[in-house]
Order: C-alpha cells, then structure tokens, then sequence
C-alpha cells in the first residue's frame, strides 16, 4: 500500500490502490454523522467520498435519498455489495457513483451534504466551497476530518490531509449560512489490543 507520507496529493490511483491494498472494514456509521443528523428531516443527500458506504447506508436508514460518491472503483464496489445485503428499501435510497468530487456536477442541489475523512486532491478550502455549492437553500453542510494535533493522525497521514474548524467555517458567507457547530472533539477507538484517542474536526452548517 502506498505510504501517505509520500504523497503530497490524494489521486484517484492513490485511492485505488488504498482500498485494493486494504482488509474490509467495518460498516459502522462515522459518529459524528449520527450526531449531527439523528432527527434532521429526511430528504435528498450527497455523500461525498463515501468509501465503503458505511454512512451512505446509515442514511438511507433513517429515510434519505443519497447518492454516494467516490473516487475508488474499489471502495464502491464494496459499498453497493454491502448494500445489497439490506432491506430492498433502504439498498434501493441509495445512488452509488465512481467519481471525483472536486470535478463531478449534480443535476441538482442536495438538501444535506455530507463529507467525512476525504483528503481531495486540491486545497481544503476550494473543497469545501465546492461541497457548499452542492448544498440548496434550507439544506445542510456536514464536514467532519482529522485534526493533526491527533496522535495517530499525526503519524499515518500528512498535514494537509487534517482540517481546522476555523479555516472551514471561514470559507462559508456568513451572509449565506448559518454555522452551527466548529469545534474539536475527541472519542475513543479501538486499534488493535490498544484504545486510541482520536481528535476530530466537526463542522455543521445551514444554508439560508
């Protein structure tokens, strides 16, 4: 597998190879998505860099229309396996797309977009305002990552791989949205016979 160290860019044949390279997850929902979205109306959102479709599938749970993205072939031909082992109702809410985020255009604006842990292959600022634009009025932007003052961040991935609650909010107008959280938290994870404290990034706002 390739070393992120060296690799200043996250390409499309980087992530190819992460995911070929890596063992099959689980398919837990991102914490912090089940924190921010638990009793938000259902509607249509976006996944963007929806790996191995743990989170695209919590949502379609709780009654969304998603359409899941990602830039690995690998990764979503995992995610629509594992789909398909759910109800015919929650498999059939769910749009499974092999494409890059920073490029892709929607036919429409998403009443919730969601992006955890993705490290595109441009600045985090030009990847967020991207993600807003995917965003329709009275919708909702979720961005959750790492923050490199985490240990293990620190040490299996580079600095521009982590994001600051700050620098994301200040790519959003405050004539256009409403931030409703930017802040730093920690949570526990299990990483072979050890607890790991993990630090993560987590910024939730609201389109006017």
């Amino acid at each position: 597998m390739a070393d992120p160290h060296e690799h200043a860019a996250f390409t499309g044949d980087w992530w190819e190879e992460h995911y070929q390279a890596a063992e099959q997850g689980g398919h837990e929902p991102g914490p912090q998505l089940v924190a921010e979205v638990t009793g938000l109306g259902p509607g249509t959102a976006l996944d963007a860099g929806c790996g191995t479709g743990a989170d695209a599938v919590w949502l379609a749970r709780q009654g969304w229309e998603v359409t899941a993205l990602d830039i690995s072939a690998t990764a979503v031909d995992r995610a629509r396996t594992e789909a398909g082992r759910q109800a015919p109702d929650v498999a059939g809410r769910v749009t499974w797309l092999v494409a890059d985020v920073t490029t892709w255009e929607p036919a429409s604006p998403f009443d919730l977009v969601v992006s955890q842990y993705v490290h595109p292959d441009t600045t985090f600022e030009a990847f967020v305002s991207r993600l807003a634009d995917c965003v329709a009025p009275g919708g909702t932007l979720l961005v959750a990552g790492h923050d490199h003052d985490d240990s293990h961040a620190a040490a299996h991935a580079p600095q521009d791989a982590a994001i600051d609650p700050v620098a994301v909010a200040a790519v959003l107008d405050p004539r256009e949205w409403r931030v409703e959280t930017a802040e730093t938290r920690s949570r526990q994870v299990r990483r072979a016979d050890a607890e790991v404290t993990m630090r993560d990034v987590v910024v939730k706002a609201r389109r006017a």
